[in-house]
């Protein structure tokens, strides 16, 4: 499924082999995942832009008074999964953990379109890290923690 969503920068819909860019586009999906889970919305209602981030933002804030922004509803998403990522490094997930299952790594994938060309995933992951700002075993660094008001957690 294409994606894109301009109002949370993602202006265009990425190529599923694209390497560049990614990590900065899965870190913003999850944000903005992690916020509609906190609101309990449906993940669904993106399919075929029926409702876009503005409206949600806009509903958060006529139903709680509130005047929260884009950017203000993007970063509490980020809180959220930095919050997530936080509690399960203390039960001791790391970069050990963040790797697809075996069967993706090994099984063949044939059919139209697929190929058994796995993407550069040690790559993928440092990326990721770097964008998220954390530790290059996954902990969310403290600059993070501070930038995030979660640095007394």
């Amino acid at each position: 499924m294409a994606l894109n969503m301009p109002e949370i920068g993602i202006p265009e819909a990425q190529d599923p082999f694209q390497i560049e860019g990614k990590a900065e586009f899965t870190a913003k999906m999850q944000n903005f995942m992690s916020v509609m889970d906190t609101l309990i919305i449906c993940r669904f209602t993106q399919v075929g832009k029926a409702v876009t981030v503005q409206n949600q933002v806009d509903w958060l804030n006529l139903i709680t008074g509130w005047e929260v922004d884009i950017p203000a509803f993007m970063k509490t998403g980020e809180r959220v999964f930095n919050l997530k990522r936080l509690y399960n490094t203390r039960l001791g997930v790391s970069r050990k953990d963040d790797f697809l299952p075996p069967r993706f790594l090994t099984l063949k994938r044939t059919g139209e379109g697929l190929t058994n060309q796995l993407p550069p995933l040690g790559r993928l992951l440092s990326d990721y890290y770097e964008v998220r700002n954390w530790t290059e075993e996954g902990i969310p660094s403290r600059e993070k923690l501070v930038e995030l008001g979660l640095d007394r957690m």
